[in-house]
């Protein structure tokens, strides 16, 4: 599979619906994660591909992507791993580490908008039943609002509502 060819929303869909209908194995897509020369296409067709059908992924893929999120990953690699996240239940043994990329990412001024944006809202899901995470996104979110991005600031304001 040649994901470099990828360029148009169009062939993304395609390829998409290759590994939804079981044409293409979705290791295969796992394996082009870990290819720097194709890891931003293919990750962005993974992306995709796990929202529409998040039990498409296992447990020990979940660990390959912490795994590439803690290698330095290009910027469209570590955005479409954290959109990814957002789609899916984190095992519990591997929420901890997870979580502790979300919050460090979320802190990370060098993070492009949309990943702050999507590890933010990794962050409060797996917050949600730790008070003193909650406290801490919370204090996050307050600090960086007032100098952040309309996208920031409007997925900030999403998760400031629930903690009324």
């Amino acid at each position: 599979m040649d994901y470099s060819k990828i360029k148009y929303k169009i062939e993304k869909e395609t390829l998409q619906q290759e590994v939804l209908s079981a044409k293409v194995e979705v290791e295969t897509l796992l394996e082009a994660l870990k290819k720097p020369e194709v890891n931003d296409k293919a990750s962005w067709v993974f992306s995709s591909v796990v929202e529409l059908k998040p039990d498409i992924i296992k447990e020990q893929d979940i660990t390959l992507l912490i795994k590439l999120l803690e290698n330095n990953p290009s910027k469209a690699l570590e955005r479409n791993i954290w959109r990814t996240f957002q789609f899916i239940e984190i095992p519990i043994k591997l929420q901890e580490k997870c979580t502790h990329l979300a919050f460090e990412t979320l802190e990370r001024n060098e993070s492009s908008i949309a990943v702050q944006v999507f590890s933010m809202s990794v962050a409060f899901e797996l917050s949600k039943n730790n008070k003193d995470l909650m406290h801490l996104l919370k204090e996050i979110l307050l600090f960086k609002f007032e100098n952040a991005s309309k996208g920031f600031q409007s997925r900030a304001r999403k998760i400031l509502k629930e903690f009324d």
